[in-house]
């Protein structure tokens, strides 16, 4: 699974920075639930005084376009099994200091607790992330990721996909809220019904109407996804 994002308009020049996330998930049977495993290893390339929340909060001290890796995420949710159409898990996230250059470091070590909801009804599918992390240099960040998907036939949806952040540790509430706000557009295609493989393909554009100093005005995401 990949999520990526190209912002807009970010750091002291105006430029485009890159995230890049590689989101592997792994899901061992339990009795009676499943432990879902997620990593987010960010692949980053930051402009000079970007902010790029969740991860890296405030404006960079680099003074050229930097690429490299971030600080990497580690989570593990407690999914009981569902017997509706409701699903749900709860549990923790960990945060690994990967960051392979002083731009591009985020909470560095950190922890912090993690939940998710999915549900569905008709066609019509929705779900949400819920997560904290306290992590090193005073790294205090909250996250909602809110994801909705309305079935258009033929494995077309449109919906919202992004990540609606919170840095506690802000100077006021400007500095602290990143809100982007848009549509995406996707296929999941089967590949194979008796196995149950797919790939989904989701293209989408968000404008981000608060963000902190160095933060993006605009977002454009695209995501490649592989079920097996």
């Amino acid at each position: 699974m990949t999520d990526n994002t190209v912002s807009f308009k970010t750091g002291t020049n105006n430029e485009d920075s890159y995230n890049f996330q590689l989101q592997p998930v792994y899901a061992v049977p339990l009795e009676g639930a499943n432990l879902v495993l997620r990593g987010i290893i960010p692949i980053q390339g930051v402009q000079p005084g970007a902010a790029l929340p969740p991860g890296i909060s405030g404006p960079t001290p680099n003074t050229d376009l930097e690429w490299g890796i971030g600080d990497s995420t580690v989570q593990a949710f407690y999914a009981p099994t569902a017997t509706g159409n409701i699903a749900y898990g709860f549990g923790a996230q960990v945060s690994l200091p990967t960051h392979t250059k002083a731009s591009l470091e985020g909470p560095g070590w950190g922890a912090g607790p993690a939940a998710v909801v999915f549900g569905q009804s008709g066609d019509l599918s929705w779900g949400a992330v819920l997560a904290h992390m306290w992590g090193e240099n005073n790294y205090s960040t909250t996250i909602l990721q809110p994801i909705v998907n309305y079935g258009l036939g033929s494995g077309w949806y449109i919906g919202y996909n992004n990540v609606v952040s919170y840095n506690w540790k802000a100077p006021n509430n400007d500095e602290a809220w990143q809100v982007p706000l848009g549509l995406m557009v996707g296929r999941t295609i089967v590949t194979n019904e008796e196995s149950g493989t797919a790939v989904d393909v989701n293209v989408g554009y968000y404008t981000v109407n608060r963000s902190p100093t160095g933060g993006p005005d605009r977002q454009f995401k695209f995501g490649l996804s592989f079920f097996f």
